[in-house]
């Protein structure tokens, strides 16, 4: 059988915000078990992936703390980028709609997609600030679900019920910048005509026997309800700009650009042979995405597919269901949250990669409670696999001067432990292959449990001629390789300590079926391989962790923001209002130095033109420059907040303009 060409991708994540524990367990840990796996197979397997960083999330994030939409994606791409790295997810590449080559293909399908008749221009009414004059497109917008009637939902989705929204459909709504009551105005936007793939999209997901329930039923449903042309663009600045010479301040709907990116993504990982598994119908196309994210990936981005015509179709779709915490449905906007690098800032990465696997949702809502993570990391990954292989290990140590004795004869249990060692391979294979990562992982630990009952039964400080350790130690060798694809630092160490060469990650997946190590083999240095979770330790982090409102993104961004900030003593020169903004001065400010910036700050509620003028204060001098109702803000104050209204930070007593506060 020749080897299979396979591309993964997990759903791209927003760098509006940090990842929680629902993000890793949802999109990413499961899609590094399959990738490991299928290398470990010598598969011809890429996996793909990269920041979404053109939705209002970010814009409105951007614009609601005064710096540009590009300063929040940089921040969050890096903490993303970073928080993967350290809980082992291994990309072939991990990009951003950020860079020029996605701007490119994005405008490109648009315009391929319209030469062919699929996307149509058509005047609509959607809200409109006459505050800030503006439309007011998805998150701009806060009001009442017109499904549920739960209030203050986005113009997108409802939290609540979880239906897709436009912005138009909200009761009551209000504009999220300033909190005025939106009209509704005439526009120009163009439209998909996703209304036409109904018949080929229902035909085709009925074919896709394999696809998990939750996909195919919901998808049929979708269709059966009947499926609407979508907007294609919106009138905004931060987007891939529409590539038309009559769309100024119009770009392309997030919804569109985003799952180009993985196209984006794969041509830069290689530039000259991404066709080969984009365009190519016997490569195996397999996205992993949440639930919140099956319509996009089982039919609108299926759809635009086929509308472009020269893309092969996705092979599978692995979603899972929610995760909730400590019993209640996660929050980022009201602060129930864990988010991921948090986690792993006290505990190793393999303790959470396993817990999230044990408690992996993929056919219904699961729960992560602290207590269970103890509990199961405790008695499960510690008591059963690191005790078999640690005290392996430490017994040939201690005993044998680390060198595994030649085996002599098998009995019936020792032909029973070498069948177990040469099926384990095929056992824990079957279910990954298969996308059960839940049964894959407990039929790993069930391998380590027999080798317990084998090492306990046999009694190697009682009666030990050889066998027992030699088998034992390849046994260690076998877990150590199927390890690699739900716990890869763990398995490095193993491998390390068992004194063998190569990396483990470089290792056939067939050959953990095998038993290499001979009599004679030296073993390296044996350490613990992990260390109980204490009570002392869990009710710690979960005081400090998980309580509502504890911290939010803002605060993780205020904070990367700080790391970078080059702070400078400024005096205000000249105040002058902004035409129909109720909080906003135009400043100008000396920096010495550096010259004169041109600042918009929202003070003008708190101080008066002739309390600014000369007045020293801080200013945050190395931000890209923004856009703030049509103005451009060259840099930010620096203010402490004071019953909601800003003070200014001044130095306590005069300095030159320009100085640099350290």
């Amino acid at each position: 059988m020749g080897k299979e060409r396979i591309l993964v991708t997990s759903a791209l994540p927003y760098a509006n915000g940090p990842l929680h524990i629902g993000h890793a367990i949802g999109a990413y840990i499961p899609a590094d078990v399959y990738t490991r796996y299928h290398r470990l197979k010598g598969n011809d397997v890429i996996f793909i992936c990269g920041t979404d960083e053109h939705g209002t999330p970010i814009a409105v994030t951007a614009e609601q703390e005064g710096i540009p939409p590009k300063r929040v994606a940089d921040n969050y791409h890096k903490l993303i980028k970073k928080t993967f790295s350290d809980i082992g997810v291994s990309f072939d590449n991990f990009s951003r709609t950020t860079r020029e080559l996605h701007y490119k293909n994005s405008q490109e399908f648009f315009l391929r997609i319209l030469e062919k008749g699929f996307v149509y221009k058509k005047t609509v009414e959607r809200p409109y600030c006459p505050v800030c004059k503006r439309f007011l497109p998805d998150r701009y917008v806060r009001g009442t679900c017109p499904y549920c009637g739960s209030k203050d939902e986005r113009g997108d989705q409802c939290e609540r019920c979880g239906k897709q929204l436009e912005p138009h459909e909200l009761l009551d709504s209000y504009c999220a910048i300033c909190g005025s009551s939106p009209e509704q105005k005439k526009t120009e936007h163009w439209f998909f005509r996703l209304s036409e793939f109904s018949e080929r999209l229902n035909e085709w997901i009925s074919e896709q026997k394999h696809w998990p329930d939750n996909a195919r039923n919901f998808s049929l449903g979708w269709i059966s309800e009947g499926l609407e042309d979508r907007a294609i663009t919106r009138d905004m600045e931060w987007g891939v700009p529409v590539p038309l010479r009559n769309a100024e301040g119009k770009v392309l709907y997030v919804w569109f650009d985003a799952p180009i990116g993985y196209i984006s993504s794969t041509q830069e990982w290689n530039a000259k042979g991404w066709r080969d598994y984009w365009q190519n119908p016997d490569c195996k196309i397999v996205h992993f995405i949440g639930k919140d994210n099956i319509p996009f990936h089982t039919i609108i981005w299926p759809a635009m597919l086929m509308a472009h015509g020269d893309y092969t179709l996705p092979w599978q779709i692995s979603s899972n269901e929610y995760l909730n915490l400590e019993g209640r449905k996660m929050s980022t906007s009201r602060g129930w949250v864990l988010w991921l690098h948090d986690i792993l800032g006290e505990f190793s990465p393999d303790l959470v990669r396993y817990y999230l696997l044990s408690i992996n949702p993929a056919n219904h809502d699961s729960d992560f409670s602290l207590k269970e993570f103890q509990h199961r990391v405790n008695s499960e990954l510690i008591g059963t696999l690191g005790n078999f292989i640690n005290r392996v290990l430490v017994f040939i140590k201690q005993n044998r001067g680390g060198i595994v004795p030649e085996p002599v004869e098998f009995d019936d249990l020792d032909s029973r432990i070498l069948e177990t060692i040469r099926g384990a391979p095929g056992r824990v294979g079957r279910e990954i292959k298969e996308f059960r990562f839940q049964p894959a992982l407990n039929a790993l630990l069930a391998t380590a449990a027999e080798g317990n009952e084998y090492f306990q039964h046999k009694e190697p400080w009682k009666r030990e001629n050889g066998t027992t350790l030699y088998l034992c130690a390849n046994l260690t060798r076998t877990l150590a390789i199927l390890m690699h694809p739900f716990l890869p630092f763990s398995a490095r160490r193993v491998w390390e300590m068992l004194g063998l060469n190569g990396r483990v990650e470089e290792q056939e997946w067939v050959s953990a079926g095998e038993s290499p190590i001979e009599g004679g083999h030296k073993i390296g240095s044996v350490e613990p391989l992990y260390e109980k979770i204490e009570d002392k330790k869990i009710d710690a982090f979960g005081k400090k962790f998980l309580k509502p409102g504890s911290e939010s993104k803002m605060d993780i961004l205020k904070f990367e923001e700080f790391k970078g900030m080059d702070l400078r003593v400024g005096r205000i020169k000249r105040v002058e209002d902004i035409e129909g903004a109720d909080r906003l001065y135009l400043l100008r400010v000396d920096l010495g130095s550096l010259g004169e910036r041109q600042l918009v700050a929202g003070i003008k509620d708190t101080y008066k033109k002739k309390e600014l003028t000369g007045k020293e204060i801080v200013v945050v001098a190395n931000l890209e420059p923004a856009i703030i109702r049509g103005y451009k803000s060259e840099g930010m104050l620096l203010a402490a907040d004071l019953d909601g209204k800003p003070v200014f930070l001044v130095p306590e007593r005069e300095v030159k303009e320009g100085a640099k506060i350290r």
